[in-house]
């Protein structure tokens, strides 16, 4: 490769999915120049022309557009490689396919460009009877094809070759002894270079040996298709952390290196600019070899510190200040507002549900009063939740083996001792409403009994078989793990005494502790009392997060910040890491799931301590998540709309999964079944709740497609219903919200407003204002109210800024809370509503009063047996977003399937075609079973 006169270094369009516009390729090449990149590589694998219809020329205007891509390149100083991919059905022996070839690498040619590629990449390895008979190997039959090209396109200066064994994992049986790669090591003309992406399809690290290795055996250098960023494999995980994972003199030993990146161009601002820091950065060491480009090496100067080496993590500060500018420049320039205004909330703000009469706030909110720092450039920023004390680090990316020459004494990480997300310290945003302690016969007050005869369900136990209990976790005080403490950017959830619950030194057991402390990574804060009485029920200390603090109405519209762009990072980082912000969501949730048995009912574990542990991790959690959530709200609202369309569906996704997880969080706490009589329940059948001994997720010597949806995926897992993938798949709204949502169990004073969401539409009927006015709660009595006094312990509430907007209620054993129903609470609703009510004939009120006057029809036994827990689950018609659904479901159906439940049930009527199509986007299916005493009501059910 003497001939060429620089180090190739740029991007290559090569994943499966969309192509780009010729719009985000323009854009695309303003990055490359302004971050001293030089090359570009057409190879969308799904351009038709480019794979499938290889054979067929451009038309005129495709072609138009081809040159037209090729000089706007050529504007901006890229070199355009025109890459093809025939091997899919290339008959090698065949004249007529070869000439196909040359013509249309011809045309191309014709139109401008002069570097071309031959892929023969991800193609089926056998060779048809017709090659067989004139090729005694593949790899002969791709050399042949591969140099005539080359000859009649008039020796260009740039000819790549992507082989069929691309990587080292794809050699049979390494890259040293493939016959493969030996055979095209002599048979391809030496001046063609041959593309490699390293050890594996998606190689964490490149080394300089390995490089070597191939070189040797190809006897030539390669050029690097760099798949660490490329996300075609898997479309819930997009990657926007720094380039990192390359070993320092890497450019000496190549021809060039392409990153082929993320689907969507937007995502790509920091890879592509990282990559930009980290060409530089190796032509600054390359300076005096005259082979890789030292005329852009002397241009580069030393105003970026290059001497230094490459740090990731500088690169990606410098690329999260540009990114910020970006992004603001984006909505300036296209004067963009949200999409949909009718959506967005009201106040401008998040949720701040208050504590129930009679309560004290937990946690008073903290002012958020430090002023951003230069690198937030002076803008306004909203107060954003932070994690307690915990010290956050800016990546869980080690420096060590990432190609780094940077010393031990260069710039470190922006989030160091002292210093928490932003460059500018601001205080936490603490909670201040308290959850009900429900499970058992610790009732929520928030759910009166309609009447003293209504019995109280006790302890609930499921009464399918099968039903069990979980076992309590092992306490070890021997072995302390402080938090962030588990190695960089590991998905394992572990099975040491990481996951066990540690005891402080000098607490005591006390089966009834007073006021304790909260207890953050080993750091005391304020005292809380460990239970709040609210007219005699118990009410558990752990708070619901507020969304946004006041301080943050007014900064609402702000664009987009330096610590929010951080925190985007963090949750979509690396292939093989997570950033701060996912590892200590998983870090968290594993330790929770782990120790949960500490909290069930009956408590196993009287100690106060370990009780205010658990508390003081959960309330962590909630914050993680209360962060992420208002990132969403606004990502929504700041973000142009290139960037919003490209990156919401992600986010969108990440947000509906921890509002659920948080709700279930806070359920743990008082509701968990932990019955001594080892019946097996699903905790303990399958280690849901117990240390764990095997790692859930595979290790780092597998591709990352193996570990499916990346955070989301792992998120997934960690909870009961995980393995219902039909939860969690679904599509983001067309029109994203930015409105803040808080999903959590039933509070004592969400009874009223419940109700109130029950008549919404009524009040204001003249027909039914008389009736209403007397009995208010005839219609919450109707739709919730058997749950609300028999089973409040399994009712999740979803609120917006308007107050609760959907609920989730259940009943474990269906067949016990239909007899109790029958037999005590409808009773009750009869002497509370009389048949002489007068609500005939108007509509849902007389619906209303028949449901507490007519026996109610039995539910076939077959369903009780194979579906033992009912379930019902509405939403507001001002909710439009179907994830704040899916979340109220997963919460709902992971309570149930976790104190023992293996399938649920509703009953729907069969002309409600809404909630029908709703329940059916939640994986409920019609259950084929004859009920002919109710034709006009249908049963759904389905398995947890």
């Amino acid at each position: 490769m003497s001939g060429r006169p620089r180090f190739l270094c740029g991007v290559v369009e090569g994943f499966y999915g969309r192509p780009w516009s010729m719009e985000q390729r323009k854009l695309l090449f303003r990055w490359l120049k302004r971050w001293g990149l030089n090359c570009y590589m057409y190879a969308p694998k799904d351009e038709l022309k480019h794979r499938l219809l290889w054979r067929e020329p451009y038309t005129q205007h495709e072609a138009a557009q081809m040159q037209s891509l090729i000089k706007a390149a050529q504007e901006h100083d890229v070199e355009f490689i025109f890459a093809i991919s025939a091997g899919q059905d290339i008959v090698f022996s065949s004249a007529g396919d070869r000439l196909l070839l040359q013509q249309k690498l011809r045309q191309v040619a014709a139109l401008g460009c002069s570097a071309f590629a031959l892929l023969f990449d991800d193609i089926d390895p056998c060779m048809c009877r017709a090659d067989r008979d004139v090729f005694p190997s593949l790899a002969q039959a791709q050399a042949s094809v591969a140099n005539e090209a080359y000859r009649e396109l008039g020796l260009p200066p740039t000819f790549l070759f992507c082989p069929t064994e691309y990587c080292s994992s794809l050699c049979s049986p390494s890259p040293a002894k493939s016959r493969y790669l030996q055979t095209l090591g002599q048979e391809l003309l030496p001046e063609i270079g041959v593309i490699w992406t390293g050890p594996k399809v998606v190689s964490q690290e490149l080394s300089v040996a390995l490089v070597e290795e191939v070189e040797h055996v190809l006897q030539r250098r390669l050029l690097i298709w760099d798949n660490l960023f490329a996300n075609d494999y898997d479309c819930r995980r997009v990657f926007l952390g720094p380039y990192t994972g390359r070993a320092p003199g890497l450019v000496p030993r190549l021809c060039g290196l392409l990153l082929n990146p993320n689907c969507e161009l937007q995502a790509n601002f920091i890879p592509i600019h990282t990559l930009g820091s980290w060409f530089r950065s190796e032509l600054w060491g390359c300076t005096h070899t005259n082979s890789t480009g030292t005329e852009a090496s002397a241009e580069l100067g030393d105003s970026q510190g290059l001497q230094e080496g490459y740090s990731p993590q500088k690169a990606l500060e410098l690329a999260l200040l540009d990114w910020v500018a970006e992004i603001k420049q984006q909505v300036l320039e296209a004067g963009w507002t949200p999409l949909h205004p009718s959506t967005v909330c009201k106040e401008e703000a998040g949720l701040h549900p208050g504590t129930a009469e009679g309560q004290e706030a937990l946690l008073d909110p903290q002012p958020c009063g430090t002023a951003p720092s230069e690198a937030d450039q002076r803008e306004p920023e909203p107060c954003a939740v932070t994690t307690g004390n915990r010290k956050r680090k800016a990546t869980s990316v080690p420096e060590e083996g990432n190609g780094s020459r940077a010393s031990a004494g260069g710039p470190q990480s922006p989030a160091g001792d002292g210093d928490q997300l932003a460059s500018g310290s601001r205080e936490s945003c603490e909670p201040s409403s308290a959850m009900p302690s429900t499970a058992g016969s610790d009732r929520s007050s928030g759910a009166p009994v309609a009447d003293e005869t209504v019995h109280s369900l006790g302890t609930p136990t499921c009464c399918s078989s099968g039903a069990s209990t979980c076992q309590s976790t092992p306490l070890d005080s021997s072995d302390g793990r402080e938090r962030g403490s588990s190695p960089p950017g590991s998905p394992q959830p572990g099975a040491s005494t990481a996951d066990v619950l540690q005891i402080p030194s000098g607490c005591k057991a006390d089966p009834r502790p007073g006021p304790i402390s909260q207890l953050v990574d080993g750091a005391t804060t304020s005292p809380v009392p460990t239970a709040l009485l609210t007219n005699g029920t118990a009410v558990s200390p752990i708070p619901t997060v507020p969304l946004i603090s006041e301080e943050g109405r007014s900064d609402s519209s702000a664009p987009l910040t330096m610590e929010e762009a951080r925190m985007l990072v963090e949750l979509f980082y690396l292939p093989y890491h997570h950033g701060p912000q996912a590892q200590h969501l998983l870090e968290d949730l594993q330790w929770l799931r782990a120790n949960s048995p500490n909290m069930g009912v009956p408590t196993r574990s009287p100690n106060s301590c370990v009780v205010a542990q658990w508390r003081s991790r959960a309330r962590s959690f909630q914050q993680l998540c209360a962060q992420t959530c208002c990132l969403h709200s606004r990502f929504v609202h700041s973000a142009g709309q290139a960037l919003l369309y490209d990156l919401h569906p992600y986010l969108w996704d990440i947000r509906n999964l921890l509002l659920a997880a948080s709700a279930f969080v806070l359920w743990l706490d008082g509701r968990l079944l932990c019955d001594p009589d080892h019946k097996g329940t699903w905790g303990s059948c399958f280690g849901w709740c117990q240390s764990i001994t095997a790692p859930l997720f595979p290790g780092e010597d597998a591709e990352p497609w193996v570990r499916h949806g990346g955070l989301f995926g792992e998120l997934q897992a960690l909870l009961p219903v995980g393995n219902s993938c039909d939860l969690f798949c679904h599509p983001p709204p067309l029109f994203p919200s930015r409105q803040l949502y808080l999903l959590h169990p039933l509070l004592p004073q969400d009874k009223g407003k419940l109700y109130q969401m029950c008549r919404e539409g009524l009040d204001g009927d003249p027909s039914t204002a008389e009736v209403l006015a007397a009995h208010p709660n005839l219609l919450g009595d109707r739709v919730l109210g058997s749950f609300l006094s028999l089973s409040p312990e399994y009712t999740f509430v979803l609120e917006d800024a308007g107050g609760p907007c959907g609920y989730a209620a259940g009943a474990l054993c269906a067949e016990r809370f239909l007899q109790e129903r029958d037999s005590s609470w409808l009773p009750a609703m009869q002497r509370r509503y009389p048949r002489e009510l007068g609500v005939l004939g108007q509509g849902v009120l007389e619906e209303a009063l028949l449901f507490f006057h007519t026996k109610p029809l039995p539910v076939p036994l077959p369903v009780l047996r194979r579906f033992p827990s009912l379930v019902q689950l509405d939403m507001a018609p001002r909710v439009q977003d179907m994830g704040a659904g899916c979340s109220l479901a997963v919460s709902l159906l992971s309570a149930l399937r976790t104190n023992g439940s293996r399938g649920v049930f509703c009953q729907v009527s069969a002309a409600d075609h809404q909630q029908l199509s709703f329940y059916s986007k939640l994986g409920f299916i019609a259950l084929p079973l004859p009920w002919p005493s109710s034709p006009g009501t249908q049963l759904l059910g389905r398995l947890l």
